[in-house]
């Protein structure tokens, strides 16, 4: 049975002790205990400078820790820590908050890894800091270190290969998030790394809990997603079957305009997202190129599919926009499906390609062996209606005269006859 991640980080607390001294600080483990943050806080009043001491399992992507305030919104400086690109270390990126989004690097926080710092036994990360000038920052943002009740926040990233040397590098939205109290005036004292206790009944020491909540995924990108997904993969190449196989114009109309109705929306979740990610806040990766290309020629192929119906129903003759429209289909749908490749790695799940993979090889091609299947049939009756015809025998008579036959006039209350019912056709198209 694999160990918990409060079991992994207790045995590997207990393996190696951070400190060989106790000095002065504070102690706040979270609920999952999959976070160990201790705190301290040298007493000489010409110091800016605060030690801390970060623990974290190897099951979590990364930890944070917000001082100074309870939310993201209150302006806390962001202390944030995930694994090194080799896994052996840990990368610690001091950032700032500008409300409910990723909190973005603060290259002016100064912040020393100090003797600890690394992964130990395989199953814990460590970091030992010294920061020089953690007690304020702009903004009106602080530190009471004469409070023995300061907000605090907290948040832990799911498990994920994501590794990273750079204090700028994104990750994902937090998994477990939440606040607590921590006791400064305990926390001074003289200077030094604070110690995380080594042993199985870990509790916080100097904090208290306010707020806890885990089990956080984003909605919105999830949705965005799906309805992408969705139309590009499912709805708009099942439209092509209702026109080019059932043959209906008006379900062919509906069927589009629902799907434009899915990608407008998933399209505003799509900005909403991007701008939540320092990852994707310039809109210049390629999934948001691609994209903003693909939601324009989605509005043209609406415009151009509604002009040419319109015109359509008029005159009874085909137009040149209808060609455009079709050609303009067959880039789009393509471009939109590749596109939802680069989606997921840009939301750092580059495994969920796989299974876009797997569904986009079991529709299409069933899509295609459709269009095909219509196509041979299609020629087959063409082709035996042309040999019938060519041997003197007309499958439909009533659609035209023999050589030397004269049509019957039509007197009034006659019965409606397969050669009135063609008559009665032709007339009523003039109307169409």
């Amino acid at each position: 049975m694999q160990a918990s991640i409060s079991q992994l980080l207790l045995a590997s607390l207990a393996a190696f002790p951070l400190t060989t001294a106790a000095v002065p600080s504070s102690l706040f483990v979270s609920p999952q205990k999959d976070l160990a943050f201790a705190l301290n806080i040298p007493n000489d009043t010409s110091s800016s400078e605060l030690f801390f001491s970060m623990a974290f399992s190897v099951q979590t992507s990364w930890v944070a820790v917000g001082l100074g305030a309870s939310t993201m919104e209150g302006n806390p400086l962001v202390l944030m820590a995930y694994p090194s690109a080799s896994g052996e270390n840990v990368t610690i990126s001091p950032r700032r908050c500008y409300g409910h989004s990723e909190p973005i690097y603060d290259s002016e926080i100064n912040i020393e890894a100090l003797p600890g710092t690394g992964l130990f036994n395989d199953t814990t990360f460590i970091f030992n800091g010294l920061c020089s000038n953690c007690r304020s920052w702009p903004r009106n943002g602080e530190l009471d270190i004469s409070s023995t009740a300061q907000d605090m926040a907290y948040a832990t990233g799911r498990s994920s290969d994501t590794r990273s040397d750079d204090p700028r590098g994104s990750v994902k939205v937090h998994w477990s998030y939440g606040s607590f109290t921590m006791d400064l005036v305990r926390a001074t004292g003289t200077g030094g790394i604070p110690e995380i206790p080594a042993n199985e009944n870990i509790t916080s020491v100097g904090a208290v809990q306010q707020t806890v909540a885990s089990g956080y995924v984003d909605k919105k990108a999830i949705l965005h997603a799906v309805f992408m997904i969705l139309t590009f993969v499912g709805i708009w190449p099942f439209g092509i079957l209702v026109l080019r196989v059932g043959g209906s114009v008006r379900w062919h109309a509906i069927n589009q305009v629902v799907a434009f109705g899915l990608v407008l929306i998933g399209s505003i979740l799509g900005f909403v997202i991007s701008t939540s990610y320092n990852r994707s806040r310039k809109f210049n990766t390629a999934h948001q190129i691609i994209g903003i290309f693909v939601f324009i020629f989605v509005i043209a192929q609406l415009v151009l599919g509604y002009l040419h119906h319109r015109i359509y129903k008029k005159t009874q003759q085909t137009t040149k926009i209808a060609l455009i429209h079709v050609w303009l289909g067959r880039v789009v749908i393509p471009l939109g499906i590749a596109n939802g490749f680069t989606g997921f790695p840009l939301a750092l799940s580059p495994s969920y390609d796989f299974a876009l993979l797997g569904v986009v090889a079991f529709v299409l091609p069933a899509f295609l062996f459709i269009l095909l299947v219509r196509g041979i049939f299609k020629k087959l009756v063409q082709t035996a209606k042309q040999s019938d015809e060519s041997n003197g025998y007309h499958m439909e008579p009533w659609r035209g005269s023999q050589p030397g036959m004269q049509q019957p006039a039509t007197q009034a209350g006659d019965p409606i006859t397969p050669t009135r019912l063609g008559i009665a056709q032709q007339d009523a198209r003039q109307f169409v």
